[in-house]
């Protein structure tokens, strides 16, 4: 005798729930918590969590709401997995059970769902037969989007929710791929998966590859020319066919960089992290694709918070795909200052004392073992690997920091600080430099070391440390160090922190600021006329970008002009931090609250345009950004690639590729700025005219000449004792220059010939 059982009826059972989900049982309420949060999430951006009671949770966004005649389809367990996700994009989910894991939950554990949307408050009452109905409650108009209210038959506390919690802090405010599937990222068994299940005409299917009405509509006029089977649907493709259409969509389409999936791209508290970005090749087998996987792993560490803390006696290690923590049994084991971190297809040694450990991976696709949803992290274990033990070397440092004692530069520098500022400022009367600043310091370290010079660039990280703790030191100015051109204006302005403080944008004359790390491209672009071309304004900082540089990119973030900001510099170690460190977060500023593109120049884009590349050996590690892949960042440790590697046309053709693929075209501002031109100039116009005409009328030269025969005399007169009068005027008001007083004279003269 043979027992059949459907497939569906695994998730009304809690011991098959628990198969499909991939989770022990008392992990089920949590993966429904997270399984919500999760939806709420990749619909809205953002939603509240909250314990109700010790069975009940809610959760709440502010989204379009979900349309009440789809309930009983969403929330039942015998319905084919819908799935968005053979569609690879970096975002949340891997399978389609997670509104069906849910509902599995409440069948299982003799719990209910209420849920509110659009207004209308049901029931879902689950059926035997695995379908669900809904039972209308009323209307409650306190939730514009969703509320879900589900109580389960199992126990709930506060930790049930932590799923749910760490997704939500990692999405806040984090960075969001917009862009489109890529063919790129699917194998030839994988993409006529995705082919198959579209269901949809085929130049309708290709425009999920292509971003914008107008590639759209070239992609398909292509296709047409291209493939003879352009008119049919997708479900009517064979493997073949499917394959021809892969290969036609990578001979148009870009790859993604890495770089751009998004990322969190922020810290928490009392952790240092590193980024870093790579891909993963994954092999066919039947067609002739493979894929070629693009990934960025963020790590966090958590450092010591108060070195005589005992309570830290394990490590635990969270993991997150997508922002969202998978549910893979990660374990930790920590003996002495080692912890080996293993499971998912990992096996990672990090020199750490027992700590937390958090990893975020983004992807468009990551490979699993199971329905339940087990991740295999084995294709990205050497970037995980990598980012893990620099964000731990990190919090090796900082703990060595924070518990070195004895008396040392930095303590002597911060203790007489106030006395310093005091002797440079006038007590407060007047502004002062770094530099000055340095030169009151120097004494107390000399004294207090016997003689020992002070480093002049270790003072200002120390002062750069000390601001930002307590906030900018008052009075303090830094000199200028980069220089912004203004388009059409020809203005330069040198920039430092008092230039920035007093600069006023000229009003619709740019919407584009470069910043170029070497200042020698300005005379080039200048005169060939590229600001004026493209009303770019162009910035450089000689290196690295100073304060000035990131504060002036935050005054001009915050204007009503739109705006785009730009990096360029040279494919090598330093010119990879330098970008970091003009978007990033460092010591001394916060991230930019605007978006930095970086132009490059990249290693990869060098060596695609032939540039000569130059070789060296280096003793120590070259500090890399965290956006570069693990292969790119060995590869800058013996290798640079000069902008000036350019001949200046090669430069300024490459530049102006840039910025038609980036730039948002010349400044046009609306009908309402133009028409209050135009009304300026005409009345602008006409008074030079009228003006004109009036003194022609009037004689006004010959009355001119008239008026100054008048006061010759006098003036001859003057003239005579003119230097010892104005030297008294200058007496009584030194801050005036020469030529005022000679104006105050002259007016004196013609005011008692009146």
């Amino acid at each position: 005798m043979q027992l059949i059982r459907e497939d569906w009826k695994l998730f009304r059972n809690i011991d098959t729930l628990c198969q499909k989900a991939g989770v022990h049982r008392e992990f089920i309420p949590k993966l429904v918590v997270k399984e919500l949060v999760d939806n709420a999430l990749d619909a809205t951006g953002d939603c509240e969590l909250e314990l109700v009671d010790n069975h009940s949770f809610r959760v709440t966004d502010n989204g379009s709401g979900i349309d009440p005649d789809w309930l009983e389809d969403y929330f039942s367990i015998n319905r084919p997995m819908i799935s968005s996700k053979l569609l690879r994009l970096p975002t949340r989910g891997a399978l389609g059970n997670g509104l069906r894991v849910v509902t599995g939950a409440v069948i299982s554990t003799n719990g209910y769902l209420t849920v509110t949307t659009r207004g209308q408050t049901f029931k879902i009452i689950p059926q035997d037969d695995g379908t669900s109905i809904k039972q209308f409650l009323g209307y409650n108009n306190d939730y514009k989007g969703t509320s879900i209210l589900v109580t389960l038959g199992l126990s709930i506390t506060k930790s049930t929710l932590s799923w749910g919690k760490m997704a939500i802090q990692f999405s806040k405010n984090s960075e969001v791929f917009e862009g489109k599937s890529s063919p790129y990222w699917y194998t030839s068994e994988a993409f006529f998966e995705l082919v198959n299940a579209a269901n949809m005409p085929i130049n309708e299917f290709v425009s999920l590859f292509v971003a914008g009405p107008i590639k759209a509509k070239k992609l398909i006029t292509d296709l047409t020319n291209e493939l003879e089977f352009s008119m049919l649907g997708t479900a009517d493709l064979s493997f073949e066919e499917s394959d021809q259409l892969l290969t036609f969509l990578r001979s148009k389409i870009r790859k993604t960089l890495p770089r751009n999936l998004g990322a969190v791209n922020k810290n928490f508290v009392n952790t240092m992290s590193h980024k870093t970005n790579g891909s993963f090749n994954l092999e066919t087998v039947r067609g002739e694709h493979d894929a070629e996987i693009p990934i960025v792993i963020e790590a966090w560490v958590k450092y010591d918070t108060d070195q005589d803390d005992e309570s830290q006696k394990h490590s635990s290690i969270s993991v997150l795909v997508n922002k969202s923590p998978v549910t893979a049994d990660m374990r930790t084991s920590t003996k002495q200052a080692s912890t080996t971190i293993w499971g998912g297809g990992l096996y990672i040694d990090l020199r750490s004392r027992p700590t937390d450990f958090y990893v975020s991976i983004i992807t468009p696709y990551q490979p699993i073992k199971s329905d339940g949803k087990e991740p295999d992290f084995r294709p990205m274990h050497n970037e995980i690997e990598y980012a893990l033990k620099k964000a731990t070397a990190k919090v090796k440092k900082f703990n060595q920091n924070m518990s070195s004692g004895g008396r040392n530069e930095r303590e002597i520098i911060i203790q007489n600080l106030p006395k310093a500022i005091d002797k440079t400022s006038g007590d407060g009367e007047f502004i002062f430099s770094q530099r000055q600043l340095y030169y009151a310091i120097r004494p107390f370290v000399m004294e207090a070391f016997g003689g020992k010079q002070l480093n002049y660039n270790y003072f200002c990280q120390v002062i750069t440390d000390y601001e930002a703790y307590y906030g900018e030191i008052e009075g303090m100015y830094r000199d200028p160090r980069g220089t912004l051109y203004h388009p059409h204006t020809g203005e330069e302005i040198p920039l430092g922190t008092i230039a920035v403080q007093k600069y006023n944008r000229p009003t619709w004359t740019f919407n584009k600021i470069i910043f170029i790390e070497k200042e020698g491209y300005f005379a080039s672009l200048r005169d060939v006329g590229f600001p004026e071309k493209y009303d770019c304004a162009l910035l450089s900082s000689k290196g690295y970008a100073s304060r000035a540089v990131k504060d002036l990119f935050d005054l001009l973030g915050e204007t009503d002009e739109e705006i785009q900001f730009f990096c360029v510099h040279d494919a090598d170690a330093a010119g990879t931090k330098i970008f970091e460190t003009l978007q990033e977060a460092t010591s001394a500023r916060p991230g930019r609250r605007v978006r930095v593109i970086n132009l490059g120049l990249e290693p990869e884009e060098a060596l695609e345009l032939n540039l000569q590349v130059e070789t060296f050996e280096s003793k120590r590690t070259r500090p890399v950004a965290d956006y570069v892949p693990y292969e790119w960042e060995r590869w800058l440790q013996s290798h640079r690639v000069e902008l000036n590697a350019m001949t200046t046309p090669e430069f300024i053709q490459w530049l102006e590729d840039k910025m038609e693929d980036h730039g948002v075209g010349k400044v046009i501002p609306g009908v309402t700025i133009l028409s209050n031109e135009m009304e300026s100039n005409a009345e602008d116009l006409v008074r030079e005219q009228v003006a004109k005409k009036i003194l022609q009328q009037n004689l006004y030269e010959e009355q001119v000449s008239l008026e100054l025969d008048r006061i010759k005399g006098d003036l001859e007169l003057a003239k005579l004792h003119v230097r010892d009068t104005v030297k008294e005027k200058l007496d009584n008001n030194p801050h005036s220059l020469w030529s005022l007083p000679v104006r105050e004279i002259v007016q004196d003269i013609i005011n008692n010939q009146e």
